[in-house]
């Protein structure tokens, strides 16, 4: 159930987060006072491929897989949302239905903004309609460098590749997912992932534990990677 969300938290997610940072206290405080906050619990499918497209979800606590599903139960992990990202911004801003199914990875929290607000602000702020642009392209971009380690990439530099990504920006540089989920990311079953893994791990490049991947050796695995893909 989604309750009226107080203006703290909001103000603070929209404030950090590079579409809104840039928009005066006012105009914060009143997008702000729009959003909803709703609780997310662990595997919870919180939308689908197709579904209406009303709201952009911003994540307050938790992380998000968003993935999409072919005709025979196969699924493609596009991206994993950390605290402070994004989604379901494509189907807000042209009212379509959703591109891409959206599943909780942990218990959570989300706020949730409604695309008649979000649209009236960027009717009066053309920044904002240009940052979300910017984002948009961003976005694009990572597709792109995505399905270009998927295609031509061997296992090494496309599992190498998702473990820095995943790990960037926490205090601790890991991964909190299992080896079949990192399967479903990189395109390779659970057993390739595995060994790859061990592999790393007797190197020294990572260390792993149930459900979680502890990169020890971040350069290690970025030199992994072909210059095209290199952070």
């Amino acid at each position: 159930m989604a309750l009226r969300h107080g203006a703290s938290a909001a103000m603070q997610v929209l404030a950090s987060n590079p579409l809104f940072g840039g928009l005066p206290e006012l105009d914060l405080q009143a997008l702000a006072a729009r959003t909803q906050e709703r609780t997310m619990h662990r595997g919870e499918t919180l939308f689908r491929r197709g579904d209406p497209g009303s709201g952009m979800l911003a994540i307050l606590a938790g992380e998000v897989r968003i993935a999409l599903a072919s005709a025979t139960g196969r699924e493609q992990v596009l991206r994993i949302l950390k605290p402070g990202e994004v989604f379901g911004e494509i189907a807000l801003l042209d009212g379509r239905p959703r591109t891409a199914d959206a599943t909780a990875l942990t218990n959570g929290r989300l706020l949730v903004l409604e695309r008649r607000d979000l649209l009236a602000r960027m009717e009066a702020d053309a920044s904002l309609a240009l940052r979300i642009i910017g984002m948009l392209c961003d976005r694009l971009r990572t597709t792109s460098r995505q399905l270009e380690t998927l295609l031509f990439h061997d296992i090494s530099a496309r599992l190498a590749d998702t473990l820095l990504h995943l790990a960037s920006g926490r205090p601790t540089p890991r991964v909190d997912l299992t080896q079949s989920a990192l399967g479903e990311i990189v395109g390779a079953t659970r057993e390739t992932v595995n060994k790859k893994l061990r592999e790393w791990e007797v190197a020294g490049h990572v260390e792993l534990t149930p459900g979680r991947v502890i990169l020890r050796d971040a350069a290690a695995l970025a030199a992994l990677l072909p210059d095209a893909v290199r952070p």
